[in-house]
């Protein structure tokens, strides 16, 4: 942690909020935990904002001229820290996400002024290393020059807001890019309500330099790229890019699944029919919808998007998180990292004397867990009793009722102790809700069939009756696949976060060229859309990496 409750400064009133909110921010450890920490934030800076400009003591050391709207340009940390910014008391709270963004730049940098020199320089590399990358970010050319459409010149223009469907880390990264975008509004709905996947993903070279040194990644969790680990936990990934999104001004909902939309008779936007854990009612609006489902998204398939499946031998792979243990263990007897049979003779031949013949095997050593990642041959998953029937479909040889769960344990287990993970270690738990039941963290599942959706994106058309005028309209609605939904990765090469963040990308390629005026982007779908479906063909052929490079082996 980067802070400690038993050794906060004494605070004037008038910083203290702030800093507390932003403190319990950063600790925050899952997603309802960041949700509520973020709103004591960003409530916090709304109230600060509402007391008046930056008092002269602030404002002195910067010297910069006074602000009296939000501007389409990002606030460099010295403007944000001493400009004397018309209260908010006299205008409407931030709505729109680079509004919201530019409150916490300004506020929260504000409140390092009450601090001591030890805890202010905390808070600085806090908000200096993350805000100051999203200033960054804004400033480039594929951002920079893109206005909202609420700022565009015709008022009569539809703004653009954005619904994404699933919380994961590629919709997540998605949101991003929409807010990069200055969207009037981005919503993100996340089915789960905790962060509970533990499961390692491995991030290549230059995206683990977007992550760290593009979005400020490594203040919200230092430990992400050290020692050259290029490896993080999915419920890492999440927490870091759920808190990037929040202060890019992203709304987020947990527990709230999206089942159907519909289009709103007399508005240019779309409406959305949502499942909630919670009772809280969630009403968006929206005319850009991105689907981030994964590969086995319902959605996608009622929006017309056919897939294709491309399958090549067959190939079972099993995952398991252990606790982390208290054990030491001799550095010789684990197993870190990858290990591919044909690199490692000696060792798989060992394994198969004992009846356990697995291709290639990688185990992974985090704050959260041990992983281990293994592709166990069917032969092996026989003799051991692991499935109970020999079926030919390799899908079909690994659905739940073909899986003997308590024999599939003891399997995982047996294996652990191979690569050196102590007999300490249990299970961990997995969960799906946050106060939901609990079952051992061990999965099963055939990695041989790569399912691809046919393209992209496309643009689904309606008209509404324009509420002033009586009048017939034409609207338009984006709908984007993402990530897994988009195409699934081929897991032993790694390229899940590869070409789900490429896929994000395209995304905010296809939303520039489209403009920033919705009314307008059925006469450029045919061009702008083709255009799209080109990078997208790109994407999916695209190599990342040898698969001595992606298990960990030089």
């Amino acid at each position: 942690m980067l802070f400690h409750a038993a050794h906060l400064p004494s605070v004037s009133p008038t910083g203290g909020s702030v800093f507390q909110a932003v403190r319990k921010f950063v600790e925050a450890d899952d997603i309802i935990e960041v949700l509520d920490a973020f709103q004591a934030w960003k409530q916090a800076c709304i109230e600060l904002e509402r007391e008046g400009p930056v008092s002269s003591s602030v404002s002195s050391s910067g010297g910069a001229s006074p602000r009296h709207s939000t501007t389409l340009s990002a606030p460099s940390p010295a403007a944000s820290a001493s400009s004397s910014t018309t209260s908010l008391a006299t205008t409407a709270d931030p709505k729109t996400p680079f509004e919201i963004y530019s409150l916490l730049h300004k506020h929260s940098v504000r409140a390092t002024h009450h601090l001591a020199d030890f805890w202010k320089c905390i808070l600085i590399f806090f908000f200096f290393s993350l805000l100051q990358c999203i200033a960054n970010r804004f400033e480039e050319s594929r951002y920079a020059c893109r206005p909202s459409s609420s700022s565009s010149s015709s008022s009569s223009s539809p703004e653009r807001r954005a619904l994404v469907a699933g919380g994961g880390p590629v919709g997540l990264r998605a949101a991003i890019e929409l807010a990069l975008q200055k969207f009037d509004s981005v919503v993100v709905l996340e089915k789960r309500d905790t962060f509970s996947r533990l499961n390692v993903m491995r991030i290549h070279t230059d995206d683990l330099e977007e992550l760290i040194s593009g979005f400020g990644a490594r203040a919200c969790y230092p430990k992400i790229g050290i020692r050259d680990r290029d490896v993080i936990s999915i419920r890492r990934l999440q927490l870091v890019l759920t808190k990037m999104a929040l202060c890019l001004g992203v709304q987020i909902h947990a527990g709230a699944e999206l089942i159907s939309i519909s289009p709103q008779p007399s508005t240019p936007y779309w409406t959305a029919d949502i499942n909630t854990l919670y009772p809280e009612k969630i009403d968006v609006t929206f005319n850009t919808l991105v689907l981030a489902t994964g590969e086995k998204s319902k959605l996608s398939s009622e929006f017309g998007f056919s897939r294709t499946v491309f399958r090549a031998g067959n190939a079972t792979g099993i995952t398991c998180n252990f606790s982390p243990s208290h054990t030491p263990v001799s550095s010789d007897d684990l197993v870190s990292g990858g290990r591919v049979s044909y690199l490692n003779v000696k060792f798989f031949k060992e394994l198969k004397a004992k009846g356990l013949d697995v291709e290639n095997i990688a185990s992974y050593t985090t704050e959260d867990s041990h992983y281990l990642v293994m592709t166990p041959t069917k032969a092996t998953l026989l003799e051991r009793g692991v499935v109970k029937q020999d079926i030919a479909d390799p899908v079909e040889l690994v659905r739940p009722d073909n899986v003997d769960r308590e024999k599939l344990l003891a399997f995982a287990r047996e294996m652990a102790t191979e690569v050196g993970i102590p007999a300490d270690s249990d299970f961990l738990p997995m969960r799906s809700s946050k106060d939901g039941a609990t079952w051992p963290d061990v999965g099963i599942f055939d990695f041989t069939g790569k399912t691809m959706a046919t393209e992209p994106s496309k643009i689904l058309t309606e008209t509404y009756t324009d509420a002033e005028t009586g009048s017939r309209r034409e609207k338009s609605l984006l709908v984007a696949l993402v990530g897994d939904a988009l195409v699934e990765p081929f897991w032993p090469t790694g390229t899940g976060w590869a070409r789900g963040n490429g896929s994000c990308k395209l995304l905010g390629d296809t939303l520039r060229e489209l403009g920033p005026d919705p009314a307008r982007w059925r006469e450029k779908a045919d061009v702008v859309l083709k255009l799209h479906e080109d990078h997208y063909v790109r994407l999916k052929s695209e190599s990342y990496a040898p698969m001595s490079r992606v298990m960990g082996v030089s």
